[in-house]
């Protein structure tokens, strides 16, 4: 069985760190995104993984190869211009075969057991089965209606005016319980013949309601696990908290160091440094004398912590260099930005790749 991610988008909910990267390679506790994806289709026995790639396409291309560092055979189907999810997945067709296979959004963190799913599609004898994720109610999701044995009736989808309200509105009053659509779907080939080839096909609005008006068999399965959308600056960082917290566990790299925390070969960290143990300090950085690293922070590879600086739920991405008592609060700070001494940022601040704050700076 064969496994494709969604993985064209521009991330532009995620600027400025997908100016220079697609976001499916944003680093998530110090390890590409995408990576966590291939891993969860190979525990669950795709070892042919297809990508599909428009942004910046080049740049996972490059970094996957051929599949072979990860254990997989990995292939791409390149889209001259954004084809949506379905126009995406029809591109790929020509890789796909004529096997069942499982598709995943390219921004999905989740654990979800896709054994199970597979084993429910194929007790349905199902043409698609969506996997669903429950979330309070209203939500900004799409909903979908299933009888009592999980066929799908009903897809309910908001109008992106109105996903963009709910999202940015955290005091919405809850009702009750909504079942999502959660990104991934087991598909027969034949779900693919119908998809006009060449233009942009939305699957929620355009593929998924011709196949119900037509009678096909659309099955949904409500899954359980951990499960959440990466496709903002804050849920970016609910999904480093997620793993820091162990909330989902997944493998990141480096090792748990007899101080108390997870640290990446050729780290040096000072022995007077203070490292909470939901810190990953990442491959070849230096945290100085003094320094405090706590909350749910990631230290990229090469980063310079500086004496006596003290970092709360902080993500610094690679080469980041922050001078000596630095403080900074809730900050995300893309490659190679650089802090000079006694700085004070404890606003809650993206900033883009080579960024310069100078001494004496405060952001409060």
């Amino acid at each position: 069985m064969k496994g494709i991610i969604i993985a064209g988008g521009a991330g532009t909910r995620l600027r400025p760190l997908t100016y220079i990267r697609p976001k499916p390679l944003i680093p998530v506790v110090n390890r590409a995104f995408l990576e966590y994806q291939v891993a969860l289709l190979k525990k669950h026995g795709m070892d042919e993984i297809i990508f599909c790639t428009n942004y910046m396409a080049d740049k996972i291309q490059n970094h996957f190869g051929d599949g072979s560092k990860f254990g997989v055979s990995m292939r791409y189907a390149i889209e001259d211009t954004p084809l949506g999810t379905a126009g995406a997945i029809k591109n790929a067709q020509t890789l796909t075969g004529r096997d069942t296979f499982v598709v995943l959004n390219g921004d999905v963190l989740t654990d979800f057991d896709l054994t199970e799913v597979i084993a429910f599609h194929k007790s349905n004898n199902a043409l698609v089965t969506l996997a669903l994720k429950d979330v309070p109610s209203p939500s900004p999701y799409g909903v979908i209606i299933t009888d009592d044995t999980g066929r799908v009736s009903e897809f309910r989808e908001p109008s992106e005016a109105t996903k963009k309200m709910l999202a940015e509105n955290s005091n919405v009053e809850q009702t009750g319980t909504d079942y999502i659509n959660a990104g991934i779907y087991i598909m027969e080939p034949e779900a693919l013949d119908a998809i006009p080839s060449g233009r942009p096909v939305s699957i929620e609005r355009e593929t998924y309601p011709q196949l119900l008006s037509q009678g096909k068999s659309v099955y949904a399965f409500h899954a359980t696990g951990y499960w959440l959308d990466i496709g903002r600056a804050e849920q970016y960082r609910q999904a480093t908290e997620a793993i820091l917290n162990r909330d989902i566990i997944v493998d990141v790299p480096g090792a748990w160091t007899e101080r108390g925390f997870w640290a990446e070969e050729g780290a040096r960290i000072a022995e007077t440094a203070h490292i909470a143990p939901t810190v990953h300090i990442g491959r070849n950085a230096r945290v100085g004398e003094g320094a405090s690293i706590t909350g749910r922070s990631v230290i990229g590879a090469d980063c310079k912590i500086g004496a006596n600086a003290t970092l709360t739920d902080c993500i610094l991405e690679m080469g980041v260099v922050i001078g000596d008592g630095v403080n900074l609060s809730n900050v995300i700070m893309d490659n190679s930005c650089h802090v000079e001494e006694d700085v004070t940022v404890t606003l809650s601040c993206v900033f883009a790749a080579n960024t310069l704050l100078t001494k004496g700076t405060r952001i409060l």
